[in-house]
């Protein structure tokens, strides 16, 4: 009996030390992933380039213009193309993906009425870089077609 009573202490300590370890890990973020800053205005207005050429112009007043953007898939006739056109930006979080913002566009030589609707995700923190501006950010646009994505990084400011 004493045998038994020495193996449920010990059972019910480990259980408890268990109990704590856990909260103390989910406590400091070690568990589930890491947690980020809500993205804001500021981490997404400026100039983002390209690594093939192409350009994004993200303004304060809700506007977007991009440029020269190749084989995006919201070109005119359906078919992946380069890709020009002005259009708005709100702040988002789409499902399963990084935090982004969601723009509307419309191509340039098609009727005003075409919108394309696509998400310009993030990834980074802006604070592992040297200088701190957030250059160590980069982005893309999810409706690229496959395997032809384009990463974009947000010109320096300050």
């Amino acid at each position: 009996m004493r045998d038994y009573n020495l193996a449920r202490a010990v059972t019910i300590a480990l259980s408890v030390l268990f109990g704590l370890l856990l909260l103390v890990a989910l406590a400091f973020g070690l568990l589930g992933g890491r947690s980020s800053p809500p993205l804001t205005e500021a981490d997404v207005i400026g100039t983002w380039h390209g690594d093939r050429g192409a350009r994004l112009e993200v303004t304060a007043d809700g506007r977007a213009r991009l440029m020269d953007a190749s084989r995006w898939m919201c070109a005119r006739g359906g078919q992946p193309g380069v890709f020009t056109g002005e259009g708005s930006w709100t702040l988002g979080h789409p499902s399963d993906e990084d935090p982004g913002i969601l723009i509307k566009f419309s191509p340039e030589g098609t009727p005003e009425i075409q919108q394309c609707t696509d998400w310009f995700t993030l990834s980074g923190t802006g604070t592992e870089g040297a200088t701190g501006d957030g250059s160590d950010v980069w982005a893309t646009f999810l409706g690229y077609e496959r395997g032809a994505v384009e990463r974009y990084r947000r010109a320096a400011t300050g």
